[in-house]
């Protein structure tokens, strides 16, 4: 069976494949078991905030998700970034919102 799969043909995607891919894979109602048990996800957003580009790292401690999100601003301070816990947004970098809610800590 090994032998088989070493014949495989790499297998290369256009940017559009690889983005659909990617939503897909962020988006799927049954996500990695081991990526839904941990608590705190940091994320790229695009800069409007409407849709996550990509997860960059997720973790059970809220102290080491704040140091990744830290070293990850500070290389790439353009980038929208998000720390969410479940559905709570507990760090954002973006602009503040006229409105928004009170327990999102912004850093900016």
């Amino acid at each position: 069976m090994l032998a088989k799969a070493e014949q495989r043909q790499k297998v290369v995607l256009t940017p559009e494949t690889a983005q659909l891919v990617a939503h897909k894979l962020l988006n799927s109602p049954e996500p990695d078991p081991h990526l839904k048990s941990l608590s705190f996800r940091l994320e790229n957003w695009d800069r409007a905030g409407a849709q996550i580009v990509e997860l960059l790292a997720a973790a059970h401690s809220f102290g080491l998700i704040k140091l990744t999100y830290d070293a990850v601003l500070a290389a790439h301070p353009d980038d929208r970034l998000m720390v969410r816990q479940g559905i709570r947004l507990v760090l954002d970098s973006g602009a503040p919102e006229p409105e928004g809610p009170a327990n999102v800590v912004r850093l900016r």
